[in-house]
């Protein structure tokens, strides 16, 4: 399998490493929450707000880097996002009360957030999925799922050491150091990944790849599965980016469990995130693709159940981790299969990059929703049953899709649907 495609496999497992710092360090906020909570005397509702500008910044910037990507390949884009994430999350270190430059407030909302999201922009889903499919007509399902469940391998191995560092040594040295790392790996996907737009065998017809960005989006939006997969999508951003993942650390804090062990339920959840996508992959290549997507969120759905009755159950919290972080990112492969089949691989990046704006504003707004629904209730139990009618609802539109197995030639733009 690797012998009949030696390059694709190659970029595969960049994209798996660059997304994985990516992720970690977008995901590094809730293990800071109860600390900055504590240190800054911030609420609730001003960080996760914070979380939602970082998702509503790297949603708007994933339509333009993927246009990017279209026209000028993965190497410069990926390269130079993840080296700026790193710098950001150094420079969040220098947060310091007694300077007017270095003001926490500033140093938070405007490197932080603002400026670290336009770097996980340029490295998020949409750039990995399209960059991996491109490349791949058999075995595509499965390798996109284990390139983009880098998503996962990072959470799974930093948001511990991350919460174990903390307690350690202190959240300052910490970001530092993963800072550091996080630089590291864009330099070495700048040396590895491949200046060119598309594969060598794509570069030989004709794509729709140039096309400008507004030529694009209005190929998008005539097309009626773009607004069911869109629509689920932002649902799936609100009840995993949003809900889970930025609430997941604090509702265990709150339950009375340690900041640590918030973080290792997290970083569970995120190891099986990497089993669920790979699983999902395979399935995709095999099974109809909308009746996987909408199974797989409604079990979602069901898993909402759950977190009304962890309380102090230790078990009952990694269960849910593990049956969460198994349905979490399972729903990348199916919707990324169906765009291609449906719209086309050569406008890939930027398609993908509009659903993952959707993605991120859903995830902002659950974000903010979570936030502010504790400290108006202090309990999440609203914002859980929201998370459990919302993903019903994405199940619904997921079943509605049409399964579509043609290919389309990589330079040929699809009939609308």
């Amino acid at each position: 399998m690797i012998r009949s495609n030696p390059r694709g496999w190659l970029i595969v497992a960049v994209i798996f490493f660059t997304v994985s710092f990516s992720f970690a360090a977008r995901m590094s906020l809730p293990v800071l929450i109860p600390v900055w909570e504590k240190e800054f005397e911030w609420s609730r509702t001003f960080l996760t707000s914070g979380a939602a500008l970082i998702m509503i910044v790297m949603g708007g910037v994933a339509p333009y880097a993927g246009h990017l990507l279209d026209k000028f390949g993965p190497r410069y884009l990926v390269s130079s996002g993840t080296i700026l994430s790193g710098f950001c999350v150094i420079l969040g270190a220098s947060m310091d009360s007694s300077s007017l430059l270095l003001s926490p407030v500033w140093v938070f909302i405007g490197i932080y957030c603002m400026l670290s999201a336009i770097g996980y922009g340029m490295v998020s889903l949409p750039v990995a999925t399209a960059t991996i499919t491109r490349e791949f007509e058999e075995n595509r399902g499965l390798a996109t799922s284990i390139g983009t469940s880098g998503v996962g391998g990072g959470q799974l191995l930093f948001i511990p050491l991350m919460a174990w560092a903390i307690e350690l040594a202190g959240w300052r040295p910490t970001l530092m150091l993963f800072g550091a790392l996080i630089i590291a790996m864009g330099i070495l996907a700048f040396i590895l990944l491949p200046g060119e737009p598309v594969s060598t065998d794509a570069k030989k017809q004709t794509g729709d790849g140039s096309k400008t960005f507004m030529a694009k989006f209005a190929i998008l939006i005539r097309s009626p599965v773009f607004w069911l997969l869109g629509g689920a999508y932002f649902i799936c951003g609100f009840t995993t980016a949003g809900i889970v993942k930025v609430h997941l650390i604090p509702y265990a804090a709150s339950c009375g469990f340690t900041i640590t062990t918030g973080a290792a339920a997290t970083g569970v959840l995120a190891g099986f995130d990497m089993v669920g996508m790979v699983i999902s992959g395979y399935l995709t290549d095999k099974f109809h693709r909308p009746g996987l997507l909408g199974s797989v969120y409604f079990l979602r759905a069901l898993t909402f159940i759950m977190l009304f009755f962890i309380t102090d159950n230790y078990a009952l919290l990694f269960i849910f981790a593990i049956v969460f972080g198994t349905l979490d990112f399972a729903t990348v492969p199916p919707t990324a299969g169906l765009i291609a089949s449906h719209l086309g691989v050569s406008t890939m990046g930027f398609n993908m990059g509009i659903l993952f704006l959707g993605h991120s504003l859903g995830g902002a707004l659950g974000a903010v929703v979570g936030g502010s629904m504790f400290d108006l209730f202090h309990t999440y139990d609203w914002t859980w049953m929201a998370g459990l009618a919302l993903a019903l609802v994405a199940a619904v539109l997921a079943w509605s899709v049409p399964e579509k197995r043609e290919k389309t030639p990589v330079g040929v733009e699809p009939a609308s649907a």
